[in-house]
């Protein structure tokens, strides 16, 4: 094939790609007339890349959807969650978590999708889920309701609502990751018993960080905990205690250190108390966390 040939021959095939969301069954490229034997040529040449037999993806998709491919199912719960860019525990990392059709028997291991899954613990990467889609998948992931009403049995319930308030979040910029036609309904599935978790929702918090420590602090009754202040007109404050203590909860990608150790001098000068928190501690170590925070209002109090 010439030059101009393989060039309407890689457009066709990305044409396909693009209608099915970068998945495609081989029937999808049957019907824009590519035959098998052009399918193999497009694959060696980096056009498309095919994880299961009669399945082809657009090689930029993210691994985990083309491992869930080769499984026979898309990407869920934490793993959709994290591709949606919602926060999830560092510890989900360890498995894909894939949903598959309540009633599909050909399943295929992670590694090789000649290997067939007899049961679940076949196949140590991946963490199944068998349940009905409530929507159509995007991209080889789940909805965001349907990744919200997985993830919601899945992770403990601070990080379920850390996700929960990011998805809500309005950047100053943009718009909410769920919007309120979709929080509607996943308000209404979402299992009565676990309702009360949309109570403590915050679409305010502006990280993960800042739900885990507002719900710690609740957890151990500290308070009363002011959202989002502003003690000064140049300067906004994750959290303020007692009208004196400013907590800080610190995620590298959105603070500059020499920056905060400016403003947290300036704030001190103004009669403050500032405190600040990174990841480690408070993923990892939240308790002793607490402990310094209680401490700092007792001196206060003194």
């Amino acid at each position: 094939m010439s030059g101009p040939g393989w060039i309407s021959l890689d457009g066709r095939a990305r044409e396909v790609l693009r209608e099915q969301d970068g998945i495609a069954h081989v029937g999808a490229f049957d019907a824009a007339e590519i035959t098998r034997r052009q399918l193999g040529a497009l694959r060696g040449r980096g056009v498309l890349e095919r994880p299961r037999t009669g399945w082809y993806v657009d090689p930029e998709l993210p691994w985990q959807v083309k491992i869930a491919v080769r499984v026979g199912g898309v990407t869920t719960c934490v793993t959709a969650a994290e591709l949606w860019g919602l926060p999830v525990p560092p510890e989900s990392y360890r498995h894909v978590h894939v949903l598959v059709d309540e009633h599909d028997g050909r399943l295929r291991h992670s590694r090789n999708s000649s290997w067939v899954l007899a049961t679940v613990e076949d196949d140590p990467r991946v963490e199944l889920h068998w349940s009905r889609r409530h929507d159509r998948t995007t991209a080889g992931r789940t909805s965001l309701v349907d990744t919200l009403l997985l993830l919601v049995g899945c992770v403990p319930e601070a990080w379920f609502i850390a996700a929960l308030d990011a998805a809500l979040h309005r950047p100053r910029d943009g718009r909410p990751i769920l919007d309120a036609t979709e929080y509607g309904r996943f308000a209404e599935l979402i299992p009565r018993r676990l309702r009360h978790l949309i109570d403590q929702a915050e679409p305010s918090a502006e990280s993960c960080l800042e739900t885990l420590l507002r719900l710690a602090m609740i957890r151990r009754g500290i308070g009363p905990i002011v959202l989002q202040a502003q003690p000064h007109p140049a300067h906004r404050v994750d959290f303020l205690l007692r009208g004196r203590l400013i907590v800080e909860a610190d995620g590298e990608a959105f603070h500059d250190s020499e920056r905060d150790r400016i403003r947290d001098a300036e704030l001190v000068a103004m009669g403050y108390v500032v405190l600040r928190f990174d990841y480690r501690r408070i993923v990892f170590d939240i308790e002793r966390v607490l402990d310094e925070i209680e401490a700092a209002l007792a001196d206060l109090d003194a």
